[in-house]
């Protein structure tokens, strides 16, 4: 087995720009969200080399004992890494070549939302179920069913034509249909999908997968619902999904824990969720706070005290009011997703 190598974005990645996106406007969603991007077109952000180093980390054999959780919502997922564990996963979504492509590609600045959050993972079970995975290669390689026969091909085709990721169709999602708990989220395919048939990231009205490995989805999740597809014809399929928010404070957060708190311990998301929100509330005060220093500036002084109200009208009580209790429905939200 090759040794690990650190995080090298010249070698690591390989971005472009997505071809398309999808907007909030085209799905009758003009009025949600932080963004006008609903979704981009598959696009490439990670090399072969790099994909490789990301399921080095997430194969291993202390995240498969000690960060692998099951749910309602999906039957095997890695999540939590630790940066110890983790290094290279924690490296590459951390770094500025990763943020920068992601941001460009959701048409807004975006960061990480929290450290627990880098690198979430989910796996297809096959016939092996968790074992299986545990035998999956570090590279990817094309890979199908054995004993696979042209007419089953034709079979799996008809079937990845008719999920539409409803329980009608008879099978069963890698993660079924669900918004996301924050913002905006990178999907990316860790599998070579040469030979896998269906396997797709669907939304309610389009599907999406990347035409190699490496290449990802950026998607507003918190608004546009969606689900992990089965693949057919393959035995893996590995996503790894990082979640984002806005960069700038002042953009308003509806992050929330409601998908999260099954598959989360508790020590640990109370405390980076906490961390996170109270950061988040110290720059948007301190933004704030600098705005009416800069306004105040700009009428030159208290000189002006014709009306006997004390100077210019700096603070516009209906505006700052409405403001407040917007922070105030964000402390109350912060409050009542910590877990007991």
């Amino acid at each position: 087995m090759s040794a690990a190598a650190k995080f090298d974005p010249l070698k690591h990645l390989c971005y472009e720009e997505p071809k398309s996106r999808t907007t909030m406007k085209e799905l009758g969603l003009e009025d949600e969200g932080i963004s006008p991007i609903a979704v981009t077109a598959p696009f490439p952000l990670f090399t072969l080399a790099g994909v490789t180093e990301l399921r080095r980390d997430i194969l291993s054999d202390e995240v498969m004992e000690r960060f692998t959780v099951s749910s309602l919502l999906s039957a095997f997922q890695g999540r939590e890494f630790t940066k110890g564990v983790a290094p290279f996963v924690h490296a590459a979504w951390n770094s500025p070549e990763v943020i920068a492509a992601v941001s460009q590609a959701a048409g807004i600045d975006l960061v990480p939302v929290m450290e627990c959050e880098l690198g979430h993972t989910n796996y297809q079970l096959g016939e092996s179920g968790k074992a299986g995975v545990r035998l999956s290669p570090l590279t990817p390689v094309p890979s199908d069913l054995p004993g696979v026969q042209v007419t089953d091909i034709g079979t799996y085709q008809a079937l990845a034509d008719a999920d539409d990721g409803s329980s009608t169709t008879g099978t069963h999602n890698v993660v079924d249909f669900h918004y996301d708990s924050y913002p905006f989220v990178c999907v990316l395919m860790l599998s070579d999908v040469s030979k896998m048939i269906g396997g797709e990231t669907a939304l309610q009205v389009v599907k999406a997968r990347g035409p190699g490995v490496g290449h990802c989805v950026v998607m507003q999740g918190r608004h546009v619902k969606h689900a992990a597809l089965r693949a057919y014809n393959t035995d893996e399929r590995i996503t790894m999904v990082t979640s984002f928010r806005a960069k700038d404070p002042l953009v308003r957060d509806t992050s929330n824990l409601y998908t999260i708190h099954a598959v989360t311990k508790r020590n640990r998301i109370n405390y980076q969720w906490t961390l996170y929100r109270m950061k988040l509330l110290a720059e948007r005060f301190a933004a704030m706070a600098a705005r009416l220093e800069e306004e105040k500036g700009s009428f030159g002084g208290d000189a002006d005290d014709a009306d006997g109200q004390g100077g210019s009208e700096v603070v516009r009580v209906p505006e700052t009011q409405a403001w407040l209790e917007e922070q105030v429905e964000y402390l109350q939200m912060t409050s009542s997703q910590l877990m007991n």
